[in-house]
């Protein structure tokens, strides 16, 4: 059990739109789990109102995922980044939201109902909260990361394709593909000043890190890296080589450097040449893929 929780789960690149449709959705879940089945003795309950009362809790459930996923996740974006979720912290996440949940209802049903505060009426609402949202939650992180396992755990063997005619002979299309190889690029930053100038072949990857973004490189055999104060996406634009590539929002890879891909649950991971270095792939990018095959 504890090897399943330490194993990388997939993160998700989730725009802020698509977590709080997530929230609004979970919130709504929950409005309307209570008001057709009316649990826990409230098919007794008679009031004109019922159904009012019963929507405000699933407004509490879409605030307390917007707190955790805008509020919380983002205060502590080492805790919550890809390259260290696992399946343990997803589950983790969920009970801290089903805690945040618990006392939302407790504090909304003392403002509407006059509910007793205290600790057993705070368990009473935990258990509550428990029974209607942990076992299918838990349920549908497993079979998540099962489904992205059986999808991304495999290893791809790579073959590099490089683009030719067939008038083109073999020795011109070599001499060829070194020469483009061989073409400088210059990576200028946001300052107008600082730059570096690069062969195509030398460059292994680019990573976003924050308001600046870190090249690596080879320069004469060895793995070099220069920071220039820049946004990855405007470096990508200054970039015209079809096999350099964005391939994460935080990942600009050279293609021609992958000597292997493998994967597992959180998607693929780019295995590049000696020194071996792993760069991840997004699934929006994943038809990349594709091209390596």
């Amino acid at each position: 059990m504890l090897k399943i929780l330490q194993q990388p789960y997939p993160f998700g690149e989730k725009s802020n739109i698509r977590l709080l449709i997530q929230s609004i959705g979970e919130g709504t879940f929950i409005a309307l789990f209570l008001i057709f089945f009316r649990p826990f003795g409230v098919s007794e309950w008679q009031d004109p109102n019922k159904n009012s009362y019963l929507a405000g809790y699933g407004l509490i459930t879409a605030l307390c995922g917007i707190i955790l996923r805008f509020a919380v996740f983002k205060t502590f974006p080492k805790y919550h980044s890809e390259a260290t979720w696992n399946v343990g912290k997803e589950v983790l996440s969920i009970m801290m939201l089903i805690l945040m949940i618990a006392a939302g209802n407790i504090v909304y049903s003392n403002l509407i109902f006059n509910f007793e505060n205290g600790i057993i009426s705070f368990l009473w609402m935990l258990l509550a909260v428990v029974i209607i949202g942990i076992f299918p939650a838990t349920f549908g992180v497993m079979l998540n990361y099962i489904i992205q396992l059986k999808k991304f755990n495999q290893q791809i063997v790579v073959h590099h394709h490089h683009q030719h005619t067939p008038e083109i002979t073999l020795a011109e299309q070599v001499s060829e593909n070194k020469i483009q190889n061989s073409v400088l690029f210059k990576l200028i930053a946001e300052n107008e000043k600082d730059s570096i100038e690069l062969a195509v072949d030398s460059l292994y990857f680019i990573e976003s890190s924050d308001n600046y973004s870190t090249i690596y490189f080879e320069n004469q055999g060895k793995l070099q890296k220069e920071l220039l104060r820049s946004s990855l996406t405007r470096l990508e634009s200054q970039i015209s080589s079809e096999n350099i590539v964005r391939c994460h929002r935080s990942f600009i890879v050279n293609l021609d450097k992958v000597e292997k891909v493998t994967g597992n649950a959180q998607g693929y991971k780019l295995h590049l040449k000696s020194p071996e270095l792993l760069v991840p792939v997004a699934r929006k990018y994943s038809e990349i893929i594709e091209r390596l095959k």
